[in-house]
């Protein structure tokens, strides 16, 4: 299905096979034509797009520039492919360019932290297993121009503007266009679900930090800043009370934080026990989602003194403070 905006903004629903079911790609007509995303890169999501465009009188050599939100593989999957076949330069922020060229070389690392926080060892195994195998809808980066906070981007009538958004991701960009007062998102704001958090350790050295959900909330009041009307996500539909989603956002997670603070009223637990506790029933591939959220809330907690860690037979436990 394709959505039309202003004209020159065309949404392209790309198939994963994840819960999600659809990754959005949007289509700029207008020099320089470009793609913001660009789904995985799977012959189901390739055979989508080159229709998607072929419907609009485009092809993939039409594509004249990429820009990504950020490096999770259904929004950069297929952009070295598209980048090869077509000639277009694609833009991201170095932090995720660099997560994306060190993925492989960084499972030694998520293994020792989810141990640490008390996932068993089968289901540890499991997990990076998982990703790894997912790791083969995506292709590396070979080059890659930088974007910046900030940074203009232009086209033939119209300028936006480069937002810094950490949270969801440590280098996720939105996009925004003023004169339009609208806004593409990534996953940093979605319509039905409550993006994640993910997993970022800056140093891995004890006592570890975890600064994505403080980082997520800070980068939701710089958006709430912002005069929009329309937010085009990542994922399913566009929004069009970005101020109503935050605020239902950050309730949220004032909510899961009351929560995670019940769960420590009956004891000392580990992240993962209190990740299962939060999210039970959740598959082994999705363990690593619920360590990200309940960490998160952790970190948040101990910055207002009110849990500390301590270390145990190499794992770390939470615990409320007197």
């Amino acid at each position: 299905m394709i959505q039309t905006f202003f004209d020159k903004i065309y949404k392209i629903e790309l198939p994963i096979p994840f819960p999600m079911k659809t990754t959005n790609v949007y289509w700029i007509d207008e020099p320089p034509r470009t793609l913001v995303d660009t789904g995985l890169k799977t012959d189901a999501s390739f055979e989508m797009l080159s229709a998607g465009l072929k419907s609009l009188n485009f092809s993939i050599s039409s594509i004249e520039r990429i820009l990504i939100t950020h490096g999770h593989i259904d929004h950069y999957g297929q952009a070295q492919k598209l980048s090869s076949l077509s000639g277009a330069p694609i833009y991201i922020h170095p932090k995720e360019y660099g997560k994306i060229r060190s993925i492989i070389h960084s499972f030694g690392t998520l293994r020792s932290i989810l141990l640490r926080n008390g996932v068993p060892d089968d289901l540890v195994h499991q997990a990076i297993r998982f990703i790894e195998s997912a790791q083969k809808m995506a292709d590396s980066l070979s080059e890659a121009f930088f974007l910046e906070d900030g940074d203009s981007i232009s086209f033939a009538s119209m300028t936006w503007k480069t937002i810094l958004c950490p949270g969801h991701s440590s280098g996720l960009v939105c996009f925004y266009w003023p004169e339009k007062k609208t806004l593409f998102t990534g996953d940093h704001l979605l319509k039905e679900i409550t993006p994640n958090p993910v997993l970022n350790v800056p140093n891995h050295k004890p006592p570890l930090h975890y600064p994505s959900l403080k980082e997520y909330l800070s980068s939701l009041q710089k958006i709430e800043s912002l005069d929009i009307d329309l937010i085009l996500p990542g994922h399913g539909e566009e929004i069009y009370d970005s101020k109503g989603l935050i605020q239902k956002i950050t309730h949220h997670h004032q909510e899961r934080m009351a929560h995670v603070l019940s769960i420590l009223s009956q004891g000392e637990k580990t992240p993962y026990e209190i990740a299962m506790d939060l999210f039970p029933g959740v598959p082994p591939f999705e363990v690593f989602l619920g360590i990200s959220e309940a960490v998160g809330h952790l970190e948040i907690l101990r910055e207002e003194e009110k849990v500390r860690v301590k270390e145990k037979d190499g794992k770390d436990y939470y615990l409320l403070v007197a």
